[in-house]
């Protein structure tokens, strides 16, 4: 049977929506026993049925050529036909799928000459064969990587876990309320407020909020930065709870479910996860029509340029709207049931298969071996350093 070794790196570097994608197509594909999965355990892996894993040295940017070097190892000496990463490490002459899931730092100016970056653009030369979680971050690689053939491109959406993303019980949401001291219909925002220039974009819901004093709503942040901008909670009516909150993947389920709306005015995502959780739980969504959250809200959410304080504004008093808040929970639900787990596990077995067919035609033999060689360089380079 056909061997497959993915790199669990990103598991050790986090455990946001990128980790929930990788934990649960490894799922179904090893319950279909299309391949071999051979897992390279760097730390906090997930344990999954059916998975060979492999006790690996954590990642350290500083070492990646060398860190290339160990991977080939392993899939020297387990005869691996195709690799693919977590995130953006990359072996020295084994066939590899990369997953792209954004190009959020060479649209928003970060600072590329950091190493981690560097690799991101080294894993997007290796690659044969890419696979986007969006058209959105299909057209962006092209754009900005035009030397690699269309063809080499697929799209595949994120899917929803429909055993926690699904419109809760009254009971549930009085309980969650409770627990979370949630007294008066809430704002829900998940994720981060700020990020890199701010693309997130929170401060213009925070100043149409505070400009309409909302002070029959409260404001529940998931996740995101530790703290909440002390100006803001400064400038907000005594009466208006502002509060962040962890919580776990059921909890977020029945905070959808309770929520007056979601608001994600953020100017680009890969793709919106929250979005499409968001509608799957009955939950009106505001968001803008940037990035992917266009593609993934479809004609079911209340979408804004994200630009202009005024309307966001009025787009919050628009979702206040009963009828109009009734209309957006059923768009959405029906929406949400375009995305599917298993159609997007599908699409990265058939994409393996394209490349293994790919690579036995002898197609990337002088690519291999010269590949090789650049990253022994570097290798040395590194370890002189």
């Amino acid at each position: 049977m056909t061997k497959i070794l993915i790199d669990g790196v990103f598991f050790q570097l986090n455990n946001t929506g990128i980790a929930r994608v990788w934990k649960t197509i490894l799922s179904i594909i090893a319950k279909w026993k299309v391949f071999d999965i051979y897992f390279l355990d760097r730390g906090n892996a997930p344990i999954i049925d059916d998975i060979c894993y492999i006790p690996f040295p954590k990642y350290q940017s500083c070492y990646c050529p060398a860190d290339s070097m160990l991977i080939q190892n392993i899939c020297d000496f387990y005869h691996i036909d195709a690799f693919t990463s977590t995130y953006y490490t990359t072996p020295i002459n084994t066939p590899m799928l990369l997953m792209v899931y954004d190009m959020i730092p060479e649209i928003f100016d970060f600072d590329l000459t950091v190493r981690g970056w560097m690799e991101k653009e080294i894993a997007i030369s290796y690659a044969q064969r890419y696979l986007c979680i969006s058209h959105n971050t299909r057209n962006d690689l092209l754009t900005f990587y035009p030397e690699i053939p269309d063809y080499n491109v697929s799209v595949a959406h994120c899917g929803i876990d429909r055993s926690t993303f699904y419109s809760r019980t009254e009971s549930e949401i009085v309980f969650f309320k409770k627990k979370f001291e949630c007294q008066k219909p809430f704002f829900l925002f998940v994720g981060s407020r700020t990020q890199h220039n701010g693309y997130k974009n929170s401060k213009i819901f925070f100043d149409a909020f505070l400009e309409l004093g909302c002070e029959n709503f409260d404001i529940l942040c998931v996740g995101g930065e530790k703290e909440i901008d002390p100006e803001i909670l400064e400038r907000l009516h005594s009466n208006v709870s502002c509060k962040r909150v962890e919580l776990t993947d059921d909890e977020l389920g029945i905070a959808y479910s309770s929520a007056h709306a979601l608001v994600y005015p953020s100017l680009y995502e890969g793709f919106g996860m929250p979005v499409i959780e968001a509608m799957a739980c009955g939950c009106p969504v505001i968001t803008t029509h940037h990035g992917s959250l266009a593609e993934a809200a479809g004609d079911a959410a209340c979408l804004i340029s994200g630009t202009s304080t005024e309307e966001m504004k009025n787009a919050l008093i628009k979702i206040s709207d009963p009828n109009y808040r009734q209309i957006l929970r059923t768009k959405g639900i029906e929406q949400a049931g375009k995305f599917n787990w298993e159609t997007m596990a599908q699409i990265l077995v058939n994409n393996f298969e394209i490349l293994l067919a790919q690579a036995r035609s002898g197609k990337y033999e002088k690519f291999f071996s010269d590949w090789k060689r650049l990253r022994t360089i570097q290798a040395e380079v590194d370890f002189l350093v």
